[in-house]
């Protein structure tokens, strides 16, 4: 069975987002709406490299030296900018037989911990991946490919997705907190 989001679209300003925490939960959904487009032109590039790199190989018979590199770091980059809007929209894999077993508050609790356990996940996942980018720019680290690529560069924008997705789990916790419910995506049963 499908199930709809409790809240409507944040922009609503007639809706939840309008109320309390609406000073914090407004902010982080535009700002995964904004990562999400990011990392949807990361997905346009991998596309054009990756093509380009075949065309180069069959036609040309040489190789782009810095495709494979940068499709790697835009890969990366496309699913770290997504994953905030992901869990925005509902559109990530949530387990969701146990909650609809439980009494309404005991489900209430239990996202009310997923969500709270998820975001002290995100948090150590951003502290890690910050801490990578800033060890690799105190060390001027580069790839270890034919174009030296500042490793600071890549993992940076991985950070920068850790945070946003830190951002959107609290903003689900405060969600939550005001009473409504998780969003769920078209695909969730």
């Amino acid at each position: 069975m499908q199930s709809k989001p409790s809240h409507p679209a944040p922009d609503d300003p007639s809706g939840p987002a309008a109320g309390r925490f609406a000073w914090f939960i407004a902010p982080a959904d535009r700002l995964a709406d904004i990562a999400n487009v990011a990392a949807a032109l990361c997905l346009l590039a991998i596309f054009g490299l990756v093509g380009a790199e075949v065309l180069a190989r069959n036609l040309a018979n040489t190789s782009i030296s810095f495709s494979w590199d940068v499709a790697a770091y835009l890969m990366g980059s496309c699913f770290m900018l997504s994953c905030a809007s992901a869990l925005k929209s509902g559109s990530h894999v949530r387990v969701t037989g146990l909650a609809e077993n439980l009494p309404p508050k005991a489900a209430h609790a239990l996202d009310l911990f997923a969500c709270f356990a998820g975001l002290a996940a995100a948090v150590m996942l951003a502290w890690a991946i910050g801490q990578m980018a800033w060890l690799s720019f105190e060390r001027g680290s580069t790839s270890a490919s034919v174009v030296r690529i500042p490793l600071v560069l890549p993992q940076s924008v991985l950070a920068f997705g850790a945070i946003l997705l830190c951002l959107q789990l609290a903003a689900q916790f405060l969600r939550l907190v005001r009473g409504e419910g998780l969003p769920a995506g078209s695909g969730l049963e």
